[in-house]
């Protein structure tokens, strides 16, 4: 049996998740306070039976989604309103009271306070009186006056002159937020992100924790799925859903491909690994060609790649890549961003890249040949 040695990377625990606003890319939500995370995949297999005992011939899939259940321990006015598609408002109605001493058989509130509005599910403006100092039974006190939001007088309540009574009414509040759930429960569709925590047993670095890297799952379009409910049990708090499913994200950028059978599809998320900065991926530089050719008087980029483990090889950042010439024909000289412009002199010389990542410096020599036009 075959043995490799690549470092194994375990994921455990999310770290925080960002939801933006599609359209303008504002973040409207964030919380590294998650207790519970989920991404789940799937699809249909379709089977095509064919042939002698209609066996399967042939699996075709179906159906792709990707779903997303994330529990947050801390209350979010915002998501609980996403998640049902309803607008999240300032300046509501709520309750206050103001204690009013009667002088006659009326009372009044100070309109200072608060100007008096109908309480939420009220067209009406009313208020409560109770009594300061003495017993409050809902049979007494429990009746609902109307209250002049011109003026601020109690209609319909007589009052003892002398006596104190606290005026319980509404009023607006700037801070108040105000969500309304209609009937046609609509939810959000928002940019969702999901860093979650990745650890090997294997760092390599002397101080190094175990912590390797960071895993995105990124959500262009996900649409909240209706769970915006509120828990008020004594001994449980309240919990934070963001769950919902993926729909189709169309891009605004044109692929460079142009083949028929060239991967067409739509995106629903994708996973974005990130190593930290003792754990990186890159093994190398490479100069495409292996060698530099120009004539004089002309120039020509140096197209070095980062060499990845399995070969493959990518573009490096520009800004931290950094070239150098060495034993250069007169003239020749090369930009900070890897172009190389021949002199009048024809010669060879060298040159060598670096490129930093994180921790890691990576360098590549390679021969640079100026000829004759």
């Amino acid at each position: 049996m075959m043995k490799f040695t690549d470092p194994r990377l375990y994921l455990k625990g999310t770290s925080s998740v960002i939801c933006k606003d599609v359209a303008t890319g504002d973040i409207t939500y964030f919380s590294n306070k998650f207790q519970t995370g989920n991404i789940t995949t799937g699809n249909t297999m379709g089977e095509i039976r064919a042939g002698l005992g209609n066996p399967v011939a042939a699996t075709i899939p179906t159906d792709g989604n990707v779903s997303v259940e994330f529990n947050a321990a801390d209350f979010s006015m915002w998501a609980k309103s996403a998640q049902v598609g309803a607008k999240l408002n300032y300046n509501a109605p709520v309750i206050t009271c103001q204690n009013v001493t009667a002088e006659a058989r009326t009372i009044s509130v100070d309109l200072k306070a608060g100007t008096p509005v109908a309480e939420l599910g009220y067209s009406d403006i009313h208020c409560y009186v109770q009594e300061v100092g003495a017993a409050a039974p809902i049979a007494s006190y429990g009746a609902a006056y109307p209250i002049d939001p011109e003026n601020g007088t109690v209609e319909g309540f007589v009052a003892e002159t002398g006596k104190t009574y606290k005026v319980w009414y509404f009023v607006n509040m700037a801070s108040a937020q105000l969500a309304t759930i209609g009937s046609n429960i609509d939810p959000k569709v928002v940019h969702f992100t999901a860093e979650m925590a990745v650890y090997s047993n294997n760092t390599g670095a002397q101080n190094d924790g175990t912590r390797v890297g960071t895993l995105y799952v990124v959500v262009p379009r996900l649409k909240l799925g209706g769970n915006g409910g509120v828990n008020g049990d004594q001994t449980n708090n309240d919990t934070t859903s963001l769950s919902g499913t993926a729909i189709v994200y169309d891009s605004d950028i044109i692929s460079e491909g142009c083949s028929a059978c060239e991967q067409t599809d739509n995106v629903l998320a994708y996973y974005l690994y990130v190593p930290c900065a003792n754990a990186t991926s890159v093994k190398g530089l490479a100069l495409i060609g292996g060698v530099i050719s120009l004539k004089v008087s002309t120039s020509e980029k140096a197209e070095f790649k980062a060499v990845m483990p399995d070969g493959s090889l990518v573009t490096p950042d520009g800004a931290l890549m950094s070239y150098e010439l060495s034993g250069a024909p007169t003239g020749t000289t090369v930009s900070p961003d890897g172009v190389i412009t021949a002199g009048a002199t024809a010669g060879d010389c060298e040159i060598t890249a670096t490129y930093t990542e994180g921790a890691d410096t990576f360098t590549c020599t390679a021969n640079v040949s100026v000829t004759s036009a």
